[in-house]
């Protein structure tokens, strides 16, 4: 499990989401990069893609943002991210987004090299399995961005189907949004919370201990509804799967 120029750069962009609220994730992103014989580059002055704004018809915001991340990477070197969301957005709305601030091959070379972790590793280094080990029940939640937004065929299953210990849980014909994107759940809370009870006691009742997904986003939405409603689940972000070992005796 070593890429094949231990001293090659990988640049890595933290959600600002993340970065505030779940900072083991970041440190996990950071870990698994040298696992894999890369040195990974924070850029400490990082901030947001500007997603939100953008959903939020800020567009003046958001361009500020994008512009400011632009200029944090070196694109010539990988930009590796733990979330589908951020890098689904980025690869489609930046082009349009920036048009009248970059250059076009400028736009393309950072969109084109900007990767979700899991497709990075599968379908970028060809590393299917990472030597890693998880000894529970795991349901994968596939969120809208991950099916919708940036689609690279089934690297996340891959990984945690190849993971030591791990029980595989799925379900195809879960299609639902766990509604944490823009201010739906906001504006009709009702609705957003029928939503999540469906999927939590879907979940729940195939008997998993974990629920882990691309985006954090809507991880931390599933477990603000598991804790106030005292449900025996928790949730995992997939890099703290890829990178945890098996316990020493």
């Amino acid at each position: 499990m070593t890429a094949t120029n231990p001293e090659k750069i990988v640049n890595v962009f933290i959600p600002c989401g993340m970065d505030m609220f779940s900072p083991n994730v970041a440190n996990s992103t950071l870990s698994l990069i040298e696992k894999l014989g890369f040195t990974p580059f924070y850029n400490e002055n990082q901030t947001c893609c500007g997603r939100r704004f953008y959903m939020e018809g800020k567009m003046d915001y958001a361009r500020e943002l994008g512009d400011k991340l632009m200029s944090e990477f070196d694109p010539k070197h990988p930009i590796v991210v733990p979330s589908s969301a951020c890098v689904g957005f980025i690869r489609k709305y930046y082009k349009k987004l920036l048009e009248n601030t970059h250059v076009p091959m400028d736009l393309k070379l950072f969109t084109d090299n900007i990767f979700e972790i899991s497709d990075f590793i599968v379908n970028q280094l060809g590393i299917t399995k990472l030597n890693n080990y998880f000894n529970q029940r795991v349901f994968y939640f596939k969120s809208c961005s991950a099916r919708n937004l940036y689609r690279y065929n089934n690297a996340p299953e891959v990984l945690l189907q190849n993971t030591a210990g791990l029980e595989f849980l799925s379900d195809s014909d879960m299609n639902m949004c766990c509604s944490a994107n823009g201010n739906f759940a906001l504006a009709s809370p009702e609705t957003a919370n029928k939503m999540l009870e469906q999927i939590v006691t879907k979940i729940y009742s195939m008997g998993a201990q974990y629920i882990t997904s691309t985006d954090i986003h809507c991880l931390q939405y599933i477990d603000a509804y598991i804790q106030e409603n005292d449900i025996g689940l928790e949730v995992i972000h997939l890099v703290d799967i890829y990178n945890a070992t098996a316990p020493t005796k």
